[in-house]
């Protein structure tokens, strides 16, 4: 799923569904998703799979150094599918998007993706070493703002103050995620210019201390009340099994750390799932009493 960008589609529509199921009480397992939540999880997921796939694709074009990944020599290998796959998968996009989503997040979405042009267009065209430094953390923040983004409008149920409460939350745990991909393969040299920067920029302890900050802000959202049981959880899960591949990644020899980049997904996927899934077979069980 990585070499092929399926995986972050897939950690957006995991994280929207646990935004659906925190404030919908009466999802259960015999519930059944309507017609508005299932167009909106189906747009953001094509629509990071577009991102992704496209910022890769431009990536392996860059120079030979960015290439040494697995992902990015796939997509330096297969473009001319990817190229066809991502032009049909952008049509079928924007139409889904303009019949079936409400107003709202049709506005919220045209927003984002004048941030993401800005982004592309500043670590692509321009080539800045800032952009390199401040990727991930950029890359977090747009991923939380449009997973909570597209609920958000696409529910009506999350006000202003609380919204940008679960967003810093979601984007310092997206952050995370990108943090230790980058750390993993710390091999991997992006040119910028003449010069080379490493992706692996970040210290283990510096992970260590932004995890368990995340783990104190959901901790105090909880106790404030801001922050519901099920969004705790799946971010206090996915906080500690990232923390657990950062130790992982000391453990082990520099060359057998970069496998560990492909468990960091995963690491937010499972976690919010076994969350969701618990709360639902509890409401299912209390539904058949």
């Amino acid at each position: 799923m990585n070499v092929t960008s399926l995986d972050a589609p897939i950690v957006a529509v995991v994280w929207f569904v646990v935004l659906t199921c925190e404030n919908d009480h009466s999802a259960n397992i015999f519930s059944v998703a309507n017609r508005k939540d299932i167009a909106t999880g189906s747009v953001l997921a094509m629509t990071v799979w577009l991102i992704y796939c496209g910022d890769r694709l431009l990536d392996s074009f860059r120079s030979g150094a960015a290439v040494r990944t697995a992902r990015h020599r796939f997509s330096r290998r297969n473009w001319r599918l990817l190229l066809i796959v991502w032009t049909t998968v952008f049509g079928i996009d924007a139409v889904v998007a303009t019949i079936y989503l409400p107003s709202a997040v049709q506005l919220f979405g045209v927003v984002l993706a004048l941030a993401v042009g800005l982004y592309l267009l500043w670590v692509h065209a321009f080539r800045r070493r800032s952009a390199m430094q401040w990727k991930e953390p950029i890359v977090g923040v747009l991923f939380a703002a449009g997973v909570v983004g597209a609920y958000a409008t696409n529910a009506g149920m999350m006000n202003g103050g609380r919204g940008v409460s679960v967003g810093v939350l979601l984007a310092g745990l997206f952050t995370l995620n990108c943090w230790i991909v980058s750390r993993s393969e710390s091999v991997w040299l992006l040119r910028v210019g003449d010069e080379s920067v490493s992706a692996g920029h970040i210290h283990d302890r510096f992970l260590y201390v932004w995890t368990i900050g995340l783990v104190a802000l959901s901790v105090w959202g909880l106790a404030t009340e801001w922050l519901a049981w099920t969004l705790g959880a799946a971010v206090v899960a996915s906080c500690f099994a990232l923390s657990g591949l950062v130790y992982r990644m000391q453990c082990v020899t520099p060359g057998k750390a970069s496998r560990f980049a492909l468990l960091a997904d995963p690491a937010l996927i499972v976690p919010p799932m076994l969350v969701v899934g618990t709360q639902l077979l509890y409401r299912s069980w209390m539904h058949v009493r």
